[in-house]
């Protein structure tokens, strides 16, 4: 199916219909189009999702509302209650217009709003039971066995790299057993009783994570700070979102540990942490992801035109390494 403008234009009656508006014009933008309509401006994107994905997604966003954050980019429904719309096969959702930038996490303040808003939307979350009939994404509990064979992998590319013995290899193996011990570090805490405490309590209290807090889901006005991007959304322990956040801030700061006390304060001034919380967030931001991550990518393209490339990002993760043990050295301080 064509999905350019000129199709767009051309479903503008179907879209009108579904929707019960009035359409003056319909302009492409990133991801999408702006309409401008007689309720005002909307966004309209297709969504590569499943029906049952949307839905979730959909009365996800709708408890996010019901419960006091509505700074969101909320699904229109139709008129006859559907949160999107089928054209020619293809899902499409629309939302409002948000006039905002996206968030900078080099910026101390962009980062502050940030965390705030994802405690608020955290908070908002509690509760949320999903209706009957819609399957569940969820990762929930399956944290140790996803690192766990992360650890593998690192293990099964150290004997890779010893019979390929390539520029990458000779630089991964030089530096590998360092991780390898950071893995077993991590592994070794999310071994302990706070894990399984933490995953009970949250299968007990229902909520909502994110599961894609990035810097293009983070958008930031004069006065308010959005959160958009819901569609990975799922069942999974707050903190998931909260170490992403503190993990894309650290790199930009060589891990400051001054940068995250002030995250970690905005977040605990809206919804403070439990102290297994505060285990399991040592645990997951001990494990080498990125590390794991550039040489999983690197073995698995294997083509040639990739090794300068991730021979460059190995070598940024090498670099950050005692600046990542510091920080983990004193990790207990932030919460002194």
């Amino acid at each position: 199916m064509e999905t350019g403008q000129d199709a767009m234009i051309e479903s503008k009656d179907i879209i009108e219909s579904a929707y019960g508006i009035k359409i003056a014009s319909i302009k492409p933008c990133r991801g999408g189009f702006i309409l401008d309509t007689d309720r005002g401006k909307r966004q309209m994107r297709q969504c590569q999702c499943s029906e049952n994905r949307i839905l979730y997604v959909h009365v996800a966003k709708v408890h996010l509302c019901r419960n006091g954050f509505s700074d969101i980019d909320t699904y229109a429904e139709t008129v006859d209650g559907k949160p999107y719309i089928d054209i020619d096969g293809q899902y499409f959702v629309m939302t409002p217009y948000i006039d905002a930038r996206e968030c900078e996490f080099g910026d101390d303040t962009d980062a502050i709003k940030a965390s705030v808003a994802l405690a608020q939307m955290h908070k908002s979350g509690i509760g949320f039971r999903p209706r009957a009939g819609l399957s569940v994404p969820s990762d929930l509990g399956k944290l140790p066995e996803c690192l766990g064979k992360r650890y593998d992998e690192i293990l099964r590319m150290r004997r890779k790299a010893e019979r390929e013995r390539g520029a990458f290899d000779y630089i991964y193996l030089d530096c590998v057993e360092k991780f390898i011990t950071l893995a077993e570090k991590s592994l070794d805490i999310l071994d302990g009783q706070e894990y399984d405490r933490l995953v009970s309590r949250t299968m007990a209290e229902g909520g909502i994570c994110h599961h894609d807090y990035s810097y293009q889901n983070i958008l930031i006005s004069p006065s308010r700070t959005y959160i958009t991007g819901f569609e990975s959304c799922s069942d999974e322990i707050r903190i998931y979102d909260l170490v992403n956040l503190l993990r894309r801030k650290m790199r930009k700061c060589n891990w400051d540990i001054k940068k995250a006390s002030l995250l970690l304060d905005a977040y605990e001034e809206v919804y403070p942490l439990t102290s297994d919380e505060k285990v399991v967030m040592k645990a997951m931001l001990l494990f080498p992801q990125k590390f794991w991550r550039v040489a999983n990518r690197y073995y698995n393209s294997r083509r040639s035109w990739a090794q300068k490339n991730f021979t460059g990002m190995l070598e940024e993760v090498i670099a950050e390494y005692d600046d990542h043990i510091r920080f983990m050295d004193r990790y207990d301080e932030l919460f002194e």
